[in-house]
């Protein structure tokens, strides 16, 4: 597979709008297409540099799930970076101009979203090879953790942070509970809520099952739930 089919096409997204910005832009603009230029060359960097850790890497997909402690650990790392980038990020693409350019200020917006754009792109690609992690891996890892495993355990309803949630509501109430017997029956519900061990969803390797229930404030953490998504496939 070539490094694009592994890599996504947030790249080509972004030389694609600067071709458009050099193509419309007027000579009062060039000042602009040179502040475009030095975006889009260090994301080329970037992009050399991933190309460079997947051709070195040996990551295959696995016959059989698998999933170690280290590899975890770096999925986490890259999950942590593409968080600080997507929920700093401010990608405006409503600011492009939609087929003909109906004046000289919307034209000016072309330049500032391409460094944006640009911008995010490197970033995200500069998370993979900062970590070691491929995107290919890295995706592997993600459906692993987040639709196979939590998905299935939530749509159970037997996903842990329900109950861990709900135990310390029950903890917090046998606080405030001035009846000693009372209080102690509270606490003991919510050391049970906070102790209950899901079963692994249906053909889920055991072990990784309980991997991953030691790191459920990872999977949490990092999650990227309330993160909005990009407005372009970046990465994908």
């Amino acid at each position: 597979m070539k490094t694009w089919g592994k890599v996504g096409v947030g790249a080509a997204v972004v030389f694609v709008l600067a071709s458009v910005a050099l193509a419309v832009l007027t000579p009062a603009l060039l000042r602009e297409a040179g502040r475009v230029a030095g975006p889009i060359r260090r994301m080329k960097r970037s992009q050399s540099a991933l190309e460079e850790m997947v051709e070195r890497s040996d990551w295959r997909r696995p016959a059989n799930d698998a999933l170690t402690v280290e590899q975890l650990d770096r999925f986490f790392a890259v999950r942590r970076r593409l968080d600080t980038v997507r929920r700093h990020s401010d990608l405006e693409l409503d600011r492009l101009p939609r087929k003909h350019v109906r004046s000289l200020e919307e034209l000016r917006q072309v330049p500032g979203v391409i460094r944006g754009v640009s911008d995010v792109v490197g970033a995200e690609i500069d998370a993979f090879v900062q970590v070691g992690m491929t995107p290919e891996e890295y995706h592997w890892v993600e459906r692993l953790v987040y639709e196979r495993w939590r998905g299935p355990l939530r749509r159970a309803g037997t996903y842990p942070v329900a109950a861990r949630a709900a135990g310390a509501e029950v903890d917090d109430a046998a606080g405030r509970e001035p009846d000693s017997r009372t209080r102690a029956r509270l606490k003991a519900v919510a050391e049970e809520l906070r102790q209950r061990v899901p079963v692994p969803p249906e053909g889920f390797d055991p072990q990784i099952h309980a991997l991953l229930l030691a790191r459920l404030e990872d999977v949490e953490r990092w999650s990227m739930d309330d993160v909005a998504q990009p407005a372009i496939p970046l990465m994908r």
